[in-house]
């Protein structure tokens, strides 16, 4: 089951840039991120206090938890990484993204005492490798400013710390509430920086905006970060490592989307990555009911 919740959380964030560039073509990128949180906030938020009811405030105690959660992975991680594509392409933000299992494995092993094994250790290395090879046709013919770059490392080292803070802080809320609440703190926060970057620039409403908005709510603002939440709550480790996969999904999505031209390093790649996961643990192949014995034996 956690098998088929990674590949879906995996083939749901990858779709991120494959809406924007559906939608969102030529219109303020701050100022659409916060329409995608706000409006994300609104229907978990009233999911849950209007139409079922009942469903309890955080304590008192929860709301630094959920500041915390949504500067990590809202405001900063998905600021930055938005504004920063303006200034470096996909391909290198992609290679950043790529380290952050291993800034959690690091993360994990330091603040949760959580040993991280051999097996998974090679894992990443493979999926990593396998990484490299499907964008390096990507990364020749890209440019990029310093400043994109540091806004790059600043995003993913965010969201890697974010997400051993969420294991760490155990907020007891279900995933539509922590989520709905989170993403609203984040959207305020942003609202200022987005107002004072684009200014009184509001978006074009187009049939194409409406449905690339529709999609990155739905899609990826809800149902995506309420199964980040549930594989976090498991293993912030093998969580992570599922961000592997998200550019091999990427350039699947392009290809069958926009149309985008997929290579040989790409197929390549994507076989190297899927090995990596194996290899780590963090896809289990089941036959009738058993678990396959690990490629490598662990610690």
């Amino acid at each position: 089951m956690d098998t088929l919740i990674g590949l879906v959380f995996a083939f749901l964030w990858a779709s991120g840039p494959i809406a924007a560039k559906v939608g969102f073509k030529g219109s303020p990128p701050l100022t659409i991120l916060v329409a995608r949180f706000f409006f994300a906030a609104l229907i978990m938020l009233t999911l849950n206090y209007v139409i079922r009811r009942g469903s309890p405030l955080p304590r008192r105690g929860d709301w630094k938890h959920i500041t915390v959660l949504a500067l990590t992975n809202s405001t900063i991680y998905l600021g930055l990484c938005w504004l920063s594509l303006l200034q470096i392409s996909a391909g290198i933000l992609n290679l950043f993204i790529s380290f952050n299992p291993f800034l959690v494995a690091i993360f994990s092993s330091i603040w949760l005492g959580r040993r991280v094994t051999r097996q998974e250790w090679l894992g990443m290395v493979v999926s990593l490798f396998g990484l490299l090879i499907a964008i390096t046709p990507s990364l020749a013919e890209s440019h990029a400013s310093v400043a994109g770059v540091l806004m790059a490392i600043t995003a993913v080292v965010t969201y890697a710390f974010g997400s051993v803070y969420f294991k760490w802080a155990k907020v007891d809320l279900s995933g539509t509430l922590l989520n709905g609440w989170q993403i609203a703190i984040g959207g305020i926060i942003l609202l200022p920086f987005a107002a004072a970057l684009n200014g009184p620039t509001l978006p074009t409403v187009t049939p194409n905006l409406v449905v690339g908005l529709s999609w990155s709510v739905i899609a990826i603002s809800i149902i995506g970060i309420i199964l980040w939440f549930y594989l976090l709550k498991k293993d912030p480790v093998r969580a992570n490592m599922w961000m592997f996969l998200t550019p091999v999904f990427g350039y699947m999505q392009g290809a069958i989307v926009l149309g985008e031209a997929v290579h040989v390093t790409d197929i390549i790649g994507t076989v190297f990555v899927m090995l990596g996961l194996l290899v780590s643990g963090t896809i289990e192949l089941r036959w009738w009911g058993k678990t396959e014995t690990p490629l490598i034996p662990a610690d």
